[in-house]
């Protein structure tokens, strides 16, 4: 026998080695397979993660008209007691609004969908007016927690000439009037009250909910 043929048959790997080399390989592909899936489980959560949180920096889901949608007070409930500092200085509460339909809204005024809705109320605020509606925009308490512009300033930039309309009034909730309202710390949030002081409709964004909320409230009328 040649040398070179007896290097080529020692070369050659044995049987146990041959498993040795399958049995590495085998767990080679498993811990690939494996790396895989928890880079894409990752990856997910990631996803997953910042949706969550560019709905919670939106406000949330807008609640839904039935009041029933993410809001404690569902439509047809008395709407409960609480306290507003108003731009001027004085003070009202929710009870004290009683005798004309009101609308209630929350906003904070570092939020765009507030911004697009104080413009939106200020072409709409006669025709609430007309309908007997008087609209009480105010600043949820300490703006959530953010660093906005004054409730003044927001407001006069923001409605214009109709910052003057006597059926508009702007201020800024108590903590527990904003905890009782908005527990979910929504950006913007509305209830339209009847002059019983009756829930009759919920929703959020009037830049975008305006239709529906002028049909709530010629139903008051």
């Amino acid at each position: 026998m040649t040398r070179a043929s007896t290097r080529q048959r020692s070369a050659r790997p044995t049987g146990a080695a041959r498993r040795r080399a399958e049995a590495q390989r085998r767990r080679r592909n498993r811990i690939a397979l494996w790396t895989s899936v928890v880079g894409i489980l990752g990856l997910a959560g990631v996803v997953v993660g910042l949706h969550l949180s560019a709905t919670s920096s939106a406000g949330g889901a807008a609640p839904g008209s039935s009041g029933t949608s993410g809001v404690s007070l569902p439509v047809g409930t008395s709407a409960p007691n609480g306290a507003i500092t108003t731009l001027a200085g004085g003070s009202e509460t929710v009870a004290g609004l009683r005798g004309k339909p009101t609308l209630i809204w929350f906003v904070t005024t570092w939020c765009s969908s507030c911004e697009a809705g104080t413009q939106a109320m200020a072409q709409n605020v006669a025709t609430l007016a007309a309908d007997g509606v008087r609209v009480v925009e105010v600043e949820n308490y300490a703006d959530l927690g953010q660093s906005g512009p004054p409730m003044g300033t927001f407001a006069k930039t923001l409605a214009g000439s109709a910052f003057t309309n006597p059926d508009w009034t702007f201020g800024e909730a108590s903590s527990a009037l904003t905890h009782t309202y908005n527990p979910k710390a929504y950006l913007d949030i509305y209830y339209l009250i009847s002059a019983k002081g009756k829930i009759t409709y919920v929703n959020s964004s009037p830049g975008s909910t305006m239709p529906e909320l002028l049909s709530a409230a010629k139903a008051l009328a």
